[in-house]
């Protein structure tokens, strides 16, 4: 059976990856977390798209100069 299932990321790892890569995401993150007074609960709730962005930021640099160091 193949394994379809993707990785999960918690926030550290994505404001890890998002900083990585540089991405606009990264400050605005950020930005919410310190400037609003729900930010940690809006952050929450957005979490599985953050981390589906950076599986796509991972995947579309693998095998690259810039790519993520992925253990595995």
């Amino acid at each position: 059976m193949k394994n379809t299932s993707k990785p999960v990321y918690n926030l550290e790892t994505c404001l890890d990856i998002l900083d990585w890569f540089n991405d606009p995401d990264f400050e605005y993150i950020n930005h919410i977390l310190v400037s609003k007074l729900d930010g940690e609960e809006r952050v929450r709730r957005a979490l599985p798209l953050i981390a589906k962005h950076c599986v796509e930021l991972i995947r579309a640099h693998a095998n690259t100069p810039a790519a993520y160091p992925v253990a595995g």
